[in-house]
């Protein structure tokens, strides 16, 4: 409990000291998030930026990527990651990355180097 206050702190921090080109970026990978999302009626769920151990993650309803991620990759590699967890919100999380999630990725043109368990 005491990392994730932490992280939320930082995460805080920085939303609160984005300079404007930050706020832009943020601003086009939010929009960019909301249209996929729309686009694979996922309207339910909900996206956020964070921080923790991970570049992007589904936790029930709602799609977290790591504000760094967001800041500085291409928007291509955040367009894959979070096109990767909206695979875990249609088949659902329970499937991880088994071969159901690893089908319905390849539809929605998810790429990966991990060799991930069928």
């Amino acid at each position: 409990m005491r990392r994730q206050k932490i992280c939320s702190q930082k995460l805080t921090e920085k939303l609160n000291n984005l300079t404007a080109a930050e706020k832009e970026r943020i601003d086009q990978v939010n929009e960019l998030a909301h249209q996929l999302l729309k686009q694979y009626n996922l309207e339910n769920i909900k996206f956020e930026f964070g921080y923790g151990r991970f570049d992007g993650i589904i936790t029930g309803d709602r799609i977290r990527l790591h504000l760094f991620v967001a800041l500085n990759s291409p928007i291509k590699v955040i367009r894959n990651i979070i096109l990767h967890e909206v695979a875990h919100a249609i088949v659902g999380i329970i499937h991880k990355h088994r071969e159901i999630w690893q089908n319905k990725a390849l539809e929605l043109g998810v790429t990966w180097e991990r060799r991930y368990h069928k």
